[in-house]
């Protein structure tokens, strides 16, 4: 198996620690995304795994092989940067060509090589021109086609279509998929946009601080966040997070107390998880498409028993599928919703609102440790 294992993974810059023990792997055949804002250390961690940069511990497997503290021309790594990581100097042709001349590969299959990526890539008509002559986009076409037309264990992107107007993101991302498909290979993606990396990710990795908060499908990520962090920062708008306490209703329910008069009622199963947590704060995460107005959904349809608020609408912003709606609840509680199926008409800002929330989309985090609360299977 031609398996990426990152282990235990540390990197400091004088007293700054940008990699903090970080291990993941990917998959043979896998497109795996790192995600979080900028300054995290998604760059600095393909510089390791590529042999730009030396860890300062921890180790890198590559199909079974420890390529940790080897040379970076023998690692056999396809890598596509930011600024594409090309000789200005030199033409289309010598820059696919330049990785497959340094590992002594034989004349005509360098030809045949760069010819059939350029192809694909529609580059042919370019083979002679000087990078510098070239568009953004084009550029970021010739430093694909050299990743394509190298055989490589992995294949690193760092950023690859950030520089690209949106137009041409759509196809740079569209040659990216293509060329994973075509090699097979396990793929690293770094980027800071979550719409990107929940479009094209087979799994994701959100990094924040120089540690690993949390690896996961997209659904993964969205419906069963590890901690606050990664609920706070995946989802458009997030997941929302409110404060309160943890009590019971005159039934014994569980509920949480955001101010007076202001509670949710949570779901039986988490009686068993949270029973002897009573008295104590507690977050509340609510993905704003667990918030409905109330009526429109039936009971039948939902994960679990509703709960019913009333609040303000303060903001509406309609898109093409769906409309956003911010909330005010009281002076401190305030929530996002996203509808579907509704009429922007129907929502005047400064009316009132009665929305009822699924509590099986419900999550709860501890405030202090900032780590999610596991409900009872």
């Amino acid at each position: 198996m031609g398996q990426l294992e990152v282990q235990n993974l540390v990197k400091s810059y004088g007293s700054k620690e940008v990699i903090a023990n970080i291990s993941f792997s990917v998959r043979d055949g896998e497109f795996f995304v790192l995600l979080g804002p900028s300054g995290g250390g998604k760059s600095t961690i393909l510089k390791v795994i590529s042999g730009i940069e030396k860890a300062d511990s921890g180790r890198i497997l590559l199909a079974d092989r420890d390529i940790t503290n080897i040379p970076p021309r023998d690692r056999n790594v396809g890598m596509v940067f930011q600024d594409y990581g090309l000789y200005p100097h030199m033409n289309v042709f010598e820059n696919i060509a330049y990785g497959l001349e340094a590992r002594g590969m034989p004349r005509a299959e360098i030809a045949t090589r760069v010819k059939e990526s350029a192809d694909r890539l529609g580059l042919t008509p370019l083979i002679d021109r000087v990078i510098v002559d070239l568009s953004g986009g084009e550029q970021q076409r010739v430093s694909l086609a050299r990743a394509l037309a190298k055989d490589a264990e992995v294949y690193l992107f760092d950023e690859p279509i950030s520089n690209l107007d949106p137009k041409l993101r759509a196809q740079a991302r569209r040659d990216i998929i293509m060329l994973h498909r075509m090699k097979q290979k396990p793929s690293l993606y770094v980027t800071h946009d979550q719409n990107e990396a929940l479009a094209i990710a087979d799994r994701i990795a959100i990094i924040a601080q120089g540690k690993l908060q949390q690896v996961g499908t997209s659904n993964d990520l969205i419906q069963n966040p590890a901690n606050l962090f990664v609920a706070g920062f995946i989802g458009t708008p997030p997941m929302n997070l409110l404060s309160g306490i943890l009590a019971t209703d005159g039934q014994g329910r569980l509920r949480v107390e955001f101010t007076p008069g202001l509670a949710l009622t949570l779901p039986d199963y988490w009686n068993p998880s949270l029973l002897n947590y009573q008295g104590k704060r507690v977050v509340v995460g609510i993905p704003p498409a667990a918030i409905y107005p109330a009526g429109m959904a039936a009971d039948s349809e939902l994960q679990a028993p509703l709960s019913h608020l009333e609040g303000e609408i303060t903001f509406v912003e309609a898109l093409v599928s769906e409309i956003i709606v911010a909330l005010k609840f009281n002076d401190i509680v305030h929530a996002s919703a996203v509808f579907t199926g509704v009429d922007e008409s129907e929502l005047d800002i400064g009316s009132r609102l009665r929305v009822a929330i699924d509590g099986g989309q419900i999550r709860l985090f501890d405030p202090e440790t900032e780590q999610a609360f596991q409900a009872a299977e």
